[in-house]
This record gives structure tokens, C-alpha cells and sequence, in this order.
């Protein structure tokens, strides 16, 4: 007679379960073929969304780290799917009709996470709501959101600069997101305004919240505090770049100023587990 938990462990999916998530696969690449694709290229070819193509390798690890509890769970399909498969598709149609990407993007995830709840349940998505959330961290921005978040940062980064620099008894003079020193003149453009590794850290710090956090608070806190952070650390760099480059002008570009930028954005993420230490440590005591 077989053994029916060696059975188990040999197929822990079962065939009806494969060939509908299979046959849905098919459906979706169908759908979402095209936006898929320029999605894995704009994540690809720009800059400040590097940190997404980890974001599928780190999901495939939260499942795996999952997978014991997920053959366990209970499928039971949940007609609550509905509440997020109906919006989705709607927010895809607008978005292909107005040939918006960020609209299809989103739709995406909250599709997948709505087919999961109504196939399969609630318990299994529970597992499963984080691994999908993460997807969401990949999505470029709109250009106009980005520009309206990219320029206000640009002139707070140049002002902190500018009145940092000149605590140093180095004359300066701010124009904008211009600054002008006696031995040169440094603008702060959209590579320099941030936003880079504000997304990066917001992503981190999502991760490290979950990971370390148990309370709502307090994750939503840490994610918060990601702003200020790369704030603070994109006008310290600027600093330090305006005050290196008195003795050396090439610290303003090529690798030396990528070298900064490393090295800053390394001290913020240290910073932001250090913060995140303290608040688990607090919620221990």
C-alpha cells in the first residue's frame, strides 16, 4: 500500500491545481504580454529602479521560506477575489486605452493577488500578499509624478547644501538647484535629487519593517522615516562633494562622485537598520 505522505511530498501540487494555474498563466501572458515586457525593460534600463530586479529573486525566497505553510494551508476559493480582479482588469482596459503603464503595472499585481484569493483562499493568500506586494516597488513612476517628487527634492538637497557649506566658512552662493563656489559651480540634477536612493531605501525599509517589525506602527513608521533619511544623506553628499572638490575637482564627476554616492547611500542603510534594531528592540521590552 503506498504511502500517502511520501505521495504528498512527491506532488505537493495537485494536477487540477497545476493546469489551472497553468491555463490562467497562459491567459495573463496573453493580457499582459506587451506591458510586461516594457516593464522588465524600463526596469532594466533605468537607473533608478536597479533594486527591482532583485524584487522577483527576494519573492521566489519568501515563497520558498513559505512553501512548508503553504501545502499546508487550506485552499478554500473566496468570492472576496472578485473585489480585486474586477478593479484590476477595469484599471487595465483604462490603462491600455490611454496607453498609461503605470495603470496596467498595478493592475497587474492586484489581479494576481485577487486570482490567488479567489482560487485558493485566504489563508494561502495571506502567505502570499507580501511576495505580490513587493512587485509593486518595481513600478516606475509616471514621468509626472516623478518630475513632482524629483524637483522639490532637488531644491531641499541644495538648500541643506548650501547652508551646510557654509558653516565651513567656504563663501557660497545658491541659485536654484545651482549652487556657485568660489572654485566651482555645482548643479544638482535629477541623477543628484535623490529620488534614486529614496526609492531603494523605501524598498528596504518595507523589507526590513516586515522582516523585523511586528507591529503596524512601527513598519509604517520605518518606511516613513526612509524620506528624511535619503534626504538628509543626498544633501550630505552634495555637501561633501562641494567641500572635496576645493582640493580636487574631480570628486563633482565620474567615478569619484559615483564613489560618494555609494558610499552615502551605504551609511543610510546602515542608519535604517539601526533604527529598525532600536524599534524591535523597544517592542521586546
Amino acid at each position: 500500500m503506498p504511502d500517502s505522505t511520501t505521495d504528498q511530498s512527491k506532488y505537493p501540487i495537485q494536477p487540477k491545481t497545476l493546469f489551472i494555474w497553468s491555463t490562467i498563466g497562459i491567459l495573463l501572458f496573453l493580457l499582459y504580454g506587451n506591458a510586461l515586457a516594457k516593464w522588465g525593460h524600463d526596469v532594466l534600463s533605468d537607473p533608478n529602479y536597479s533594486h527591482g530586479m532583485l524584487i522577483p529573486l527576494v519573492a521566489l525566497y519568501l515563497i520558498k521560506q513559505r512553501f512548508a505553510l503553504l501545502r499546508q494551508a487550506q485552499a478554500i476559493p473566496c468570492n472576496k477575489g472578485l473585489l480585486f480582479i474586477l478593479p484590476a482588469l477595469l484599471l487595465f482596459a483604462m490603462g491600455s486605452v490611454g496607453g498609461e503603464q503605470f495603470s496596467q503595472r498595478v493592475s497587474f499585481v492586484i489581479l494576481v493577488y485577487g486570482l490567488v484569493l479567489f482560487l485558493e483562499g485566504r489563508e494561502i493568500a495571506r502567505l502570499l500578499q507580501f511576495p505580490i506586494a513587493l512587485f509593486l516597488f518595481a513600478i516606475p513612476l509616471p514621468y509626472i509624478l516623478y518630475n513632482a517628487i524629483a524637483f522639490p527634492l532637488k531644491l531641499v538637497a541644495t538648500k541643506i547644501a548650501a547652508g551646510t557649506i557654509s558653516l565651513f566658512g567656504m563663501p557660497v552662493f545658491r541659485d536654484g538647484n545651482v549652487i556657485h563656489l568660489p572654485h566651482t559651480t555645482m548643479e544638482v540634477v535629477d541623477a543628484c535629487s535623490g529620488i534614486r536612493s529614496l526609492m531603494t531605501l523605501i524598498t528596504l525599509a518595507f523589507l526590513l519593517a516586515s522582516f523585523q517589525l511586528r507591529s503596524f506602527w512601527k513598519r509604517a513608521l520605518l518606511v516613513m522615516l526612509a524620506l528624511p533619511l535619503a534626504v538628509a544623506a543626498n544633501a550630505g553628499r552634495v555637501t561633501l562633494t562641494g567641500l572635496l572638490t576645493k582640493s580636487n575637482p574631480a570628486w563633482g564627476r565620474g567615478t569619484l562622485h559615483d564613489l560618494t554616492g555609494w558610499g552615502v547611500f551605504v551609511v543610510s542603510f546602515v542608519l535604517l537598520m539601526g533604527i529598525a534594531f532600536v524599534m524591535d528592540r523597544q517592542s521586546v521590552k
